[in-house]
């Protein structure tokens, strides 16, 4: 009997139970937040200096370099932690979709180029998952596309 691949949809319901087996474990809170804000979390937005691309200096500088994709959130860590709470409703899982929009810089690798691309524009942040009314990680699922919404 060949082996099967696994469903698509099984994947978010896994990455929760993962975090919340994490969080059993005895993983302080903590932990998951000061991750969340070193890989998501870039106010006031940092600057690279002239000539120099932004998602290439920021990955490096927070040494997540080779990341295929990832997302700043350019705005007070107290405002994103509203989508936790009456900042944001609830999606589904545990997910929670902000109701006002962020500034955001989205980077995605180009193996090619060996380099990030970069986007910036407003937007939804959609994917938090949050434990103990704070965000403690970004889902960057769906892939948002490169071209402004």
């Amino acid at each position: 009997m060949a082996m099967r691949r696994p469903h698509l949809r099984l994947l978010l319901p896994l990455v929760l139970l993962a975090a919340c087996l994490a969080l059993a474990s005895g993983t302080p809170w903590t932990r998951l937040k000061n991750r969340f804000r070193w890989h998501h979390v870039d106010f006031p937005r940092s600057s690279v200096g002239f000539r120099n691309n932004y998602c290439d200096k920021m990955m490096w500088r927070r040494g997540i370099y080779g990341t295929l994709i990832n997302t700043f959130i350019h705005a007070p860590m107290r405002s994103i932690k509203r989508v936790c709470s009456v900042g944001g409703m609830h999606v589904s899982n545990g997910l929670r979709k902000s109701i006002f929009h962020f500034p955001v810089t989205t980077c995605r690798y180009k193996p090619y180029t060996d380099s990030y691309k970069e986007v910036k524009y407003p937007r939804q942040i959609v994917t938090i998952g949050c434990w103990n009314r704070l965000p403690v990680f970004y889902l960057e699922f769906p892939p948002y596309s490169l071209s402004a919404p």
